[in-house]
């Protein structure tokens, strides 16, 4: 992204993750609370402008989201600010994030409009045998509420559904308002897909991939889209800040597992 940056600089643009950023924290393990912790605080050091929290996310942000001193971890971990969750479940304890937010970019490509994206943020629930997954209410619903609400503020909207292919080609069909549903859980880059008025897309895998929906603007102000993901290999540089981040980061793992 910083590559980006510097090669289009009147080009504004927006990152967003589609969910299962955390690892599950079923248990609350020394190694994985940790691991969630680091992953935390490199996300408010390198900052992402949406982060939707999928199913598995939910747990450790019961801890991130908690009332009490959430004055104090925002300042210590600003990435909270940015995180949404539609249709996640949480404790009475815990500050429920908001269902979508909205974003604001412009610039010289924007012929200087400024231009509002909505981001809703959702999550398919697991499929226990003979069970119900509690951590979340049902996706479809909570999407249309969401949807509703967050399209009467937005320009643009894009639904992070941190779900596989064929429940965000259900949302899509169910909501014709939103512009864009991408499917976080989908595991593999498919063909981007047409459903009625809105565009169909994986996420591309985090770890391996990084994800471009490059969205144009017409002089009637209609939206067209481009989708290509761009493999994290060593053709893209590291940043030296980052890499560093990271070595450390593992080091205190290795101490914590060693110990």
């Amino acid at each position: 992204m910083e590559g980006f940056r510097k090669k289009f600089k009147e080009t504004p643009f927006l990152e967003a993750i589609a969910g299962f950023f955390l690892y599950d924290a079923t248990g609350y393990l020394p190694a994985v609370m940790m691991q969630n912790e680091q992953t935390v605080s490199a996300l408010s050091r390198w900052p992402v402008d949406v982060i939707n929290l999928g199913r598995f996310d939910l747990i450790y942000a019961q801890k991130l989201l908690a009332k009490e001193n959430m004055e104090a971890r925002i300042a210590a971990y600003p990435m909270i600010k940015n995180i949404i969750s539609a249709n996640g479940v949480f404790s009475p304890d815990a500050a429920a994030p908001p269902a979508y937010l909205i974003r604001e970019i412009s610039g010289p490509r924007t012929g200087g409009k400024k231009i509002k994206v909505g981001f809703v943020g959702l999550a398919e629930p697991i499929k226990p045998a003979d069970a119900i997954d509690i951590t979340v209410t049902d996706i479809y619903r909570a999407a249309k509420r969401a949807i509703a609400e967050a399209r009467k503020q937005c320009d643009l909207l894009v639904v992070l559904a941190h779900s596989e292919l064929q429940t965000a080609a259900k949302i899509a069909e169910e909501n014709p308002q939103a512009d864009v549903v991408i499917a976080g859980n989908a595991v593999t880059v498919l063909k981007p897909r047409q459903v009625g008025n809105t565009l169909v897309l994986c996420a591309a895998p985090g770890n391996t991939q990084q994800g471009d929906l490059r969205v144009y603007l017409s002089e009637d102000g209609k939206f067209t889209f481009k989708f290509r993901s761009t493999d994290l290999d060593a053709n893209i540089p590291d940043d030296p800040q980052a890499a560093a981040f990271a070595d450390a980061a593992r080091q205190e793992r290795n101490r914590l597992r060693y110990r």
